[in-house]
This record gives C-alpha cells, sequence and structure tokens, in this order.
C-alpha cells in the first residue's frame, strides 16, 4: 500500500497548478487503493475514507494516513476489541 499512494513532487507549472496536479495524484492514489481493495473483495471504512480525503486535500502525508489504517488495523485485531 505504501508505494500506492508516494508520487513524485510535480515541478511543473505555478504553485496553484502544482497544488491541483499534486492533489491529482493523490485521489488517482487513493482510488488504485480502493480499486484495489475492492478486487480483493474488501471495502474501506468511513474512518479511511475521511481520512484519504484528508490526505487528497494535502492535510494528511501518505505515511500518516497508512500509520491511521495500520493503527485502526491493529485495534480491530486486538481480542475483545469491537
Amino acid at each position: 500500500m505504501r508505494t500506492a499512494l508516494h508520487h513524485e513532487p510535480s515541478t511543473k507549472g505555478t504553485t496553484m497548478d502544482n497544488h491541483h496536479d499534486d492533489q491529482a495524484q493523490r485521489r488517482a492514489a487513493v482510488e488504485s487503493v480502493r480499486g484495489s481493495l475492492a478486487a480483493e473483495g474488501l471495502e474501506t471504512s468511513t474512518a479511511y475514507d475521511d481520512d484519504a480525503e484528508r490526505y487528497v486535500s494535502g492535510s494528511l502525508t501518505a505515511d500518516e494516513l497508512v500509520a491511521r489504517a495500520e493503527q485502526r488495523y491493529r485495534r480491530q485485531a486486538e481480542p475483545g476489541v469491537e
């Protein structure tokens, strides 16, 4: 999952163009992850979807997005945690 979310920063155009390019790249990465999960018969959680939108907007880094998802998964995998 980490490789799907990492991308090279754009160096073309204005700062605004770069922001839109970066958002488009982040959106494509998120949709790629969702597609991969769907191919496995899995769905994303509401918590992940919220974090993914924060990643697309630039409020979370790819590493933060992955760390938060891993943290949620670990909590769910613990005995007695629902």
